[in-house]
């Protein structure tokens, strides 16, 4: 038996840290300039709390810092940044600040583009000669969804800064490139049981139309390239994506949680499997698995966490 849950979702956005520029000094020092880092905190709607999510969904390991001309008299400057030292300035992960050996008159005025985690397509970024290439640059994921996704997560972000007028640009807001998506179950009666029934894992779901496509920075017009989970997976009993609560040994809640990538169009589901233990006057197929397929929504955004509470 197949049924179709349409529920209210709460979505938490990824919340964007204010930016204050320091003040700039009275004089004209022509200092070597520094660029300091910000990951994006989340925020829920349903208590209005701040999160900054997990350890590892902050981390950031390395960088390419793209300093894009303003005036026909500029050329690009990039670095590639994957140690405490490098061609061109120092890195410090702690404070996340990059200082450049890189003077505010060699500088000027710039459109400055930051990847983190990028060391899986640093060719292709090698590549890039102008903003919009940044936009034709993704990776690739087969089974896109998690335990396949995992942090440290492709992040990017950008700011323009007159590197005259202030020698630091701080607080370049990094931005996750996918989305994450949590399922809370809560199991009605009819539906408890033990984990395994006769060597058959009772809770099992599956990943329908997600797209496989990590885009460094969304293009305006983002083609799917969809894939569904081919065979059902067992809910596991306290692993990093699927986990369940266990009352006098009957699973009494699940949970799910997963990456997404963004999207732009509908039909992106889960589908869960359940027991069904309830009596009644009907025989089989009234007894046996029911299958429950979760809607997701139509445009599934970057950088966001969309959580659902489910009660079946």
């Amino acid at each position: 038996m197949k049924k179709i849950i349409y529920v209210t979702f709460f979505l938490s956005l990824f919340f964007v840290a204010c930016s204050n520029e320091e003040t700039p000094e009275p004089e004209f020092d022509n200092n070597n300039i520094e660029l300091s880092l910000t990951v994006n905190n989340y925020i829920k709607n349903i208590t209005k709390a701040e999160s900054d999510g997990t350890e590892e969904e902050q981390t950031v390991n390395d960088l390419y810092v793209f300093l894009f001309p303003t005036t026909g008299s500029q050329t690009l400057i990039k670095y590639y940044i994957s140690g405490v030292t490098f061609t061109g300035g120092s890195w410090n992960s702690s404070t996340k600040k990059i200082s450049l050996n890189l003077t505010q008159a060699e500088a000027g005025n710039r459109n400055v583009y930051i990847v983190a985690n990028c060391s899986t397509i640093k060719t292709s970024l090698d590549g890039v000669s102008a903003i919009e290439d940044l936009q034709a640059i993704w990776q690739t994921v087969n089974n896109p969804w998690s335990a396949n996704i995992t942090t440290p997560l492709l992040m990017s972000g950008n700011k323009t800064h007159d590197f005259n007028t202030n020698y630091q640009l701080n607080n370049v807001s990094l931005v996750r490139a996918l989305a994450k998506l949590q399922l809370n179950v809560k199991l009605s009666a009819q539906h408890y049981s033990t984990p395994v029934v006769d060597s058959k894992a009772q809770y099992s779901y599956k990943y329908i139309d997600f797209d496989k496509n990590t885009y460094v920075f969304k293009p305006s017009t983002k083609t799917d390239n969809l894939v569904s989970s081919n065979d059902w997976t067992a809910w596991s009993a306290t692993g990093s994506v699927s986990s369940y609560t266990l009352d006098q040994g009957n699973v009494t809640n699940l949970t799910l949680i997963t990456y997404i990538n963004e999207r732009d169009n509908a039909s992106s589901a889960i589908e869960i499997k359940l027991p069904y233990q309830a009596t009644g006057p009907l025989p089989p197929p009234e007894f046996g698995d029911e299958t429950y397929k979760l809607l997701l929504p139509s445009k599934i955004e970057r950088n966001h966490w969309y959580v659902y509470d489910v009660e079946i």
